[in-house]
């Protein structure tokens, strides 16, 4: 179907109840949204542009006229009603678009102080960082210091007793006289003892454990006023290898001597974890002398002197 006016194409169209042609909405000069609003008496009505200007001037022609222009401006009333109606939901649409604006103006200005507070949040979680920062690298530097000093400590500590031995496994008795003690074990083993060698015999304080099976008797602590007298000592012990408490006429089951180095306690927990990197590496030597604790893989290696703690983390 063509349309009357353009003759394209119409498939959507108004139609003229005179000359029963066929128009497009905009050809025939009308709204779709008017002509679908109109009722079907309306639309059977409605007449076309060339229709309602070919209407004669008699007086029944001026009848009809007047009927077509009350017709068409009850339809331009309908279709200003129409407009009307639309404007008022296009405001209506506005106002709803506005306050939809406004809310999420609102939200904006939420978020943005939140994002403010969270920010500054940020910021004094950064300085406080910071902060925590600078401390650990103090605490870094006093742990290192503290670290120094206690080395420094321990040297000088074990520098103090080069010329101690430490006598061990001698059980302690009332009234007994250590120094006819250590002129007994000297004699054992083979060493010439004079009264000037020694500068004093003292026992340690007694080591409280809650092993009641074996309880540990205290040190004798030997020191002598020549480094070298103590050396000469302690080669004559390794000679001797063994040495016990029935060696020297103690009563009792016997047990074992242990005559060496007085080292610091820190040294002797080097000492204690060495015995064990020496079996979990295994090394085949572990001895101290001159207060050093030294190690070795096996013949052909070099000799590792244990220091420190770092010291033990070399052994491989």
């Amino acid at each position: 179907m063509k349309c009357t006016k353009c003759k394209e194409i119409v498939t959507d169209f108004v139609h003229c109840g005179k000359c029963d042609g066929h128009y497009h909405f905009n050809c025939a000069g009308i709204s779709e949204s008017s002509y679908r609003k109109m009722g079907q008496e309306k639309k059977s009505a409605w007449r076309c542009i060339l229709c309602r200007a070919q209407a004669q001037p008699s007086d029944s022609a001026s009848t009809v006229s007047l009927a077509d222009i009350l017709l068409e401006i009850k339809n331009l009333r309908t279709d200003f009603n129409i407009m009307k109606t639309d404007l008022n939901e296009i405001k209506s649409d506005i106002s709803s678009t506005k306050q939809c604006l406004l809310e999420l103006d609102m939200k904006w200005s939420d978020m943005d102080k939140r994002f403010t507070d969270i920010e500054g949040r940020l910021n004094g979680f950064e300085e406080k960082m910071s902060g925590v920062t600078t401390l650990q690298k103090d605490l870094k530097k006093a742990n290192e210091m503290i670290s120094v000093l206690k080395q420094d400590n321990n040297m000088h500590d074990q520098f103090s007793r080069l010329n101690n031995v430490e006598i061990s496994g001698i059980p302690m008795r009332n009234g007994e006289n250590l120094n006819s003690l250590l002129r007994d074990l000297c004699s054992v083993v083979g060493f010439s003892l004079c009264e000037t060698d020694i500068d004093t015999v003292h026992r340690v304080r007694r080591h409280i454990t809650n092993d009641k099976q074996t309880p540990r008797h205290p040190s004798i602590i030997v020191r002598f006023t020549q480094r070298r007298r103590k050396d000469q000592l302690l080669a004559a012990v390794r000679v001797r290898r063994t040495l016990t408490t029935a060696d020297v006429g103690l009563h009792g089951p016997a047990a074992t001597i242990y005559i060496s180095d007085h080292l610091t306690p820190t040294n002797k927990l080097l000492l204690k974890r060495a015995r064990e990197l020496k079996v979990e590496k295994q090394y085949s030597y572990l001895w101290v002398r001159d207060c050093k604790i030294l190690m070795r893989k096996n013949d052909n290696s070099k000799i590792v002197r244990i220091s420190n703690e770092s010291d033990l983390y070399k052994i491989k």
